[in-house]
């Protein structure tokens, strides 16, 4: 027999096509082929069919519709079986008799010939793969929950294939194939800024510099335009690569270059079974079960791009298991991280650790790993007299009391990579999550930068503090707030709590005052913009990064290049170049590449109220020079 689901559903016997009526017996035969064999709990089937309203006469009809599918077509009576719990349809393994089983498959195989440098058996494998596609997976069927997340999955299974072959294409010196294969699956999902970067290369080896900018301008229009976005790092450095004609852009055909990571394997679609009615947690899992996550934010908006990127590479059986966000104070990483762990909550049925490591504050001192691995041991149910006193052999019975379970950890405001290792989780079936300010660079962890949000999302974040009635009344004045935000996720939600403590205070108002510039207007409550800068300055080490911080604050308000900042600060290249990175990772500074940098124009208000920085004796050529 015959089974496909990767399109409208198809059951076939012998090539005769077995008719199933349409609607719910549609949806029963499409959960048990989804379940690939296993059995399918009843109280599963009557929720996909009926929702959570599920009707008194629910289980009779559904045994009518299975009665009704056996007597469609003797093969598939005796593949169906019956137990005291539900059904299943038996599919032969092996034999591709269920497209969407084999084309898991053959995917699978081709990422691992991908990782081995193998991209002919990739690309044929990747070819297999797509091949069994013939529409979107399950278009006549109703989807019900799990038939929907099932779909879902399979559009996303879907394109990661294609980007994959594409790799394997570009890693076999086919660029104009690529190309042709890329551009209208690149035009049907604007946003996927894998399949750009691999159509971008594709063009610029091809000899097609102009189109390869081209569909940079175009994936970074979408994503401004749809997400409020710009493009992540590993876009724009291709395009900055592109512009420059990178020599190392160009690879000897044969060679299987990686354009990036290896793609990580899809985790399977959920298959309902006899499990969707047991508890929480895992069989053979003993102990309790922490639940530390503080709540998730309210007042949210924007920041869907890296929420789905964060999801993906928490999902189950996803690489790598470890996400790092980064980012200036008070941009929003804690509030994403936080949205993200309670999406990805359920992936993790063992429990999620939280920590606060405190390394963002200058106020308090950073957690030591050791007390956190305390705290951490306490909520897996060891007893605080057992806890040993080293720290090396309590991190080792942290890693044994997580082995074999499915455990999220979220650490938050980390100081460094230090702090951090420790507390990672070694097994691959549980997840990590940290936030900071620095570039935990040296860690083996999905890397995402977290930019300032755009205007449209300022204003909607405005607009949820003060509501729409005042928001609809003084649009202007709500835009110009935004402004002076400059896309800053805690000036934001202090302008907003002000006006939000002030209904009668008209919005125009508050947007003149902020435009004097005042540091001490952007206060409300706990929520202090001047603390949150002084968490970062404060930390600095180099004398002569404090001062380039008072000075270039006080110079240049569109940014500045390193030779004019070196004039500025009196000294060499070099020096000028060491005190300017350690405030790029102090998140003081923005570097925007070759050589130029420039801060946000909230710093400056900091840095003006700081003390005089003493001036170089080259200030006056500097300024005439700049």
């Amino acid at each position: 027999m015959r089974f496909r689901v990767l399109g409208p559903l198809d059951i076939r016997t012998c090539e005769h096509p077995v008719r199933i009526a349409r609607g719910n017996q549609q949806t029963v035969a499409a959960l048990l082929l989804a379940a690939e064999g296993r059995f399918v709990a009843v109280p599963a089937l009557t929720r996909e069919i009926w929702g959570e309203r599920v009707p008194t006469s629910a289980v009779p009809n559904l045994r009518t519709y299975v009665m009704r599918l056996r007597r469609s077509d003797p093969g598939l009576a005796e593949r169906l079986t019956t137990s005291a719990s539900g059904y299943a349809l038996r599919v032969e393994p092996g034999e591709d008799e269920l497209d969407l089983s084999a084309f898991r498959t053959a995917a699978e195989a081709g990422r691992r010939a991908l990782g081995a440098s193998d991209a002919g058996a990739a690309a044929g494998a990747f070819d297999r793969a797509l091949a069994h596609f013939r529409g979107t997976p399950l278009e006549d069927v109703p989807l019900g929950p799990a038939l929907g997340d099932l779909a879902d999955s399979l559009g996303e299974e879907y394109a990661q294939t294609v980007e994959d072959r594409a790799e394997a294409g570009l890693a076999l010196g086919d660029h104009r194939g690529v190309v042709a294969r890329l551009r209208p699956f690149a035009e049907l999902h604007p946003l996927r800024e894998r399949a750009h970067r691999h159509l971008m290369l594709a063009h610029y080896r091809a000899g097609d510099v102009d189109a390869a900018l081209r569909v940079y301008r175009q994936v970074r229009r979408a994503l401004r335009t749809e997400l409020g976005i710009e493009p992540g790092r590993e876009l724009s450095l291709l395009q900055q690569a592109v512009l420059a004609r990178d020599p190392h852009l160009e690879t000897p055909l044969g060679s299987a270059p990686r354009t990036d990571r290896a793609a990580p394997s899809v985790p399977a679609a959920p298959r309902p079974g006899p499990e969707d009615c047991a508890p929480p947690g895992r069989p053979g899992v003993s102990g309790p079960l922490p639940r530390q996550l503080p709540p998730a934010p309210t007042l949210y908006v924007g920041r869907g791009a890296e929420l789905t990127r964060i999801k993906a590479a928490l999902a189950p059986g996803a690489v790598p298991v470890v996400v790092a966000v980064h980012g200036p104070g008070g941009f929003g990483k804690s509030a994403l991280a936080l949205r993200a762990a309670h999406a990805v909550a359920d992936h993790y049925p063992d429990g999620q650790l939280y920590a606060d490591l405190q390394g963002a504050s200058h106020r308090t001192r950073a957690l030591a790993p050791a007390e956190v691995l305390g705290r951490f041991l306490r909520a897996l149910g060891v007893d605080r007299s057992r806890i040993p006193a080293g720290s090396a052999e309590a991190a080792a019975l942290y890693q044994s009391l997580l082995a074999g379970r499915r455990v999220l950890v979220v650490l938050d405001n980390a100081a460094s990579t230090g702090q951090v290792r420790p507390l990672l989780p070694a097994g691959r079936d549980c997840g990590a999550l940290v936030t900071g300010r620095a570039v935990l660079s040296a860690l083996d962890a999905e890397q995402i930068a977290l930019r300032g949000l755009c205007p449209a999302a300022s204003v909607a974040m405005l607009t949820l503090q003060v509501g729409e009635e005042r928001a609809t009344a003084e649009p202007e004045a709500l835009a110009a707030i935004a402004r002076e935000a400059g896309g800053h996720a805690l000036a934001l939600r202090i302008a907003g709590a002000r006006l939000a403590a002030r209904p009668d205070l008209p919005v125009s108002c508050l947007a003149e005052r902020l435009a004097r510039r005042r540091l001490a207007e952007w206060t409300a409550g706990d929520l202090d913009l001047r603390a949150c800068f002084a968490a970062g300055y404060d930390k600095l080490t180099d004398p002569a990064a404090a001062r380039a911080f008072r000075i270039l604050g006080r110079v240049h308000p569109g940014g500045m290049h390193l030779k004019s900042a070196a004039v500025w600060l009196g000294s060499d290249m070099a020096s000028a170049e060491a005190a300017l990175d350690e405030l790029v990772a102090a998140r003081l500074l923005e570097s925007l590449g070759h050589g130029h940098f420039r801060m946000h124009r909230l710093l400056r208000l900091y840095a003006a109220e700081l003390p005089e920085p003493g001036w170089s004796r080259t200030r006056a050529s500097g300024s005439s020079r700049s």
